[in-house]
């Protein structure tokens, strides 16, 4: 009897160890199920939901605030353009301080010219869009080179809707 007893109680030990192994086994899949998302999945995911007409509009309120730098309408290029809250997920207009700051730039570095340079997209809050920019002529470009810089734009989509903001220097860039 005493032998009986004693492997009913080790088949019953094995039985709750299995349970236990079981259970810490689903404890662990659904744990690492609920899991966010990788960047670079969500980059996929992003990507995946854009469509043409999405690259078209974003292209387009580019080139429209480039333009408006071409025409020396600084003013109407600096309304156009946001800063991107990554807390919030929204955008606000320039701050005193970064409108300012993108005066001088653009007065200091007038376009000319300039030509679109490239373009990626990230996620909806990080994109870039790289212009390279012709800001005086030059009486001897073979001998001082072309007076070129570029500007990039940081478009994000919101809703459906694409706004136009600044590159902060503590976001990513891939151009």
């Amino acid at each position: 009897m005493g032998a009986l007893s004693y492997l009913k109680d080790i088949i019953e030990m094995r039985k709750l160890l299995y349970y236990t192994l079981a259970s810490a086994f689903i404890l662990i899949a659904v744990s690492c199920g609920n899991k966010s998302k990788s960047r670079i999945e969500e980059t996929i995911d992003f990507r995946s939901s854009l469509t043409e007409a999405d690259t078209m509009q974003m292209l387009k309120i580019c080139d429209d605030c480039m333009e408006l730098l071409k025409n020396k309408d600084i003013d109407g290029a600096l309304s156009m353009l946001n800063e991107y809250i990554d807390s919030t997920n929204s955008v606000q207009p320039l701050s005193d301080a970064t409108r300012a700051k993108y005066t001088r730039i653009f007065n200091m570095f007038p376009v000319l010219e300039y030509q679109l340079a490239g373009y990626t997209f990230v996620l909806e809050g990080i994109n870039d869009v790289k212009y390279s920019i012709k800001f005086a002529e030059e009486e001897h470009p073979e001998k001082n080179g072309e007076p070129k810089t570029s500007f990039m734009f940081n478009p994000v989509k919101i809703e459906g809707q694409w706004y136009l903001t600044v590159k902060r220097p503590d976001q990513e860039s891939t151009l």
